[in-house]
């Protein structure tokens, strides 16, 4: 799963997790899964239990070798959707880079809808 999401966070921009980190952050209080395709790993979501009623999607991955747009990403989310529901979690929240026009399509297609913004600028650039 590490190197799952070090190729997903490499592809996106992101600056990895050490591995300590890796495990204590992304493994405790969470659930992760993991996309097997002939024995072999091919993509990984996981979610946030630290909302009483939310749980909070990320990591969502597909390899590219894995030959995407074959339905992996929206199994991954359907399983993580069933896996939230049994720890008791009633919705779903997830954040996604304006860039990334496949992941938006695929969570219109599967019923999310824009429920916040979030703004950035880099701190040395902030207007008094």
């Amino acid at each position: 799963m590490r190197e799952l999401w070090d190729e997903g966070v490499v592809e996106a921009n992101y600056t990895p997790f050490a591995s300590q980190p890796f495990t204590t952050h992304l493994i405790s209080e969470r659930i992760a899964l993991l996309a097997l395709e002939d024995g072999e790993p091919v993509g990984t979501v996981y979610a946030n239990l630290t909302h009483e009623q939310a749980g909070v999607v990320f990591g969502l991955y597909v390899r590219p070798t894995a030959r995407r747009r074959r339905g992996i990403a929206r199994a991954l989310m359907v399983a993580i959707a069933e896996a939230l529901q049994t720890e008791g979690r009633t919705h779903m929240q997830l954040s996604v880079d304006r860039p990334n026009k496949a992941a938006r399509s695929l969570y219109k297609t599967m019923g999310f809808e824009d429920a916040a913004w979030t703004m950035r600028i880099e701190a040395a650039n902030l207007v008094s």
